[in-house]
């Protein structure tokens, strides 16, 4: 059992802010869990023994390494070339880091914008979301995904949850694909 005493300084403030994000309440939900791996990756069925004694617990991504909620949605080859795409679309670059929370930290934590800062940790949540997401497509419809499939999907969700969830002015969507920043930043019609 975690007890909340137990947890850094800077997990408490992923806590914190993750609560007080504008992405739908099952999405933060889920990023709850996942931070706390909580949720049912292959190695935690397999620890619950809830897969076949012959089920494999390799990554269901890239069946490079076995599937733990980290792995999966931060370093798997194929999560990191969706991560290093969406970087480059927030012109926002740094090494993944070793865990989420430091991962979060580097998504918004220094961001002094706060519109930024919501606006990236939107798309981050969106980012673990559809990563889940096509994980679960992939093992129980066969679906075969590519990056650049996954990226434009994350780019029309988190565009989507920016105009409905948010008072950020209206941004269209090329407009958003083009430069979130510059759609983060704009200021409302007067």
């Amino acid at each position: 059992m975690l007890r909340e005493d137990r947890w850094r300084e800077e997990e408490k403030r992923v806590f914190e802010s993750l609560w007080e994000n504008l992405a739908p309440s099952k999405v933060v939900a889920f990023v709850w869990k996942v931070l706390l791996d909580r949720i049912p990756s292959k190695v935690n069925l397999a620890m619950r023994q809830v897969l076949p004694l012959e089920g494999s617990t390799m990554c269901t991504l890239c069946a490079m390494r076995e599937e733990t909620s980290l792995h999966l949605l931060l370093h798997c080859d194929f999560a990191s070339s969706v991560w290093l795409q969406i970087m480059v679309w927030f012109e926002c670059f740094f090494h993944i880091p070793p865990n989420l929370f430091v991962h979060w930290e580097c998504w918004g934590g220094l961001e002094r914008n706060s519109k930024i800062k919501k606006g990236r940790w939107l798309v981050w949540l969106a980012t673990l979301w559809l990563l889940w997401k096509v994980r679960n497509d992939s093992i129980f419809n066969q679906k075969i995904y590519k990056v650049e499939e996954v990226v434009e999907e994350i780019k029309v969700l988190s565009w989507r949850w920016i105009l409905s969830r948010t008072k950020f002015p209206v941004c269209l969507f090329y407009e958003w694909c083009w430069d979130p920043i510059w759609c983060l930043n704009r200021e409302g019609r007067r």
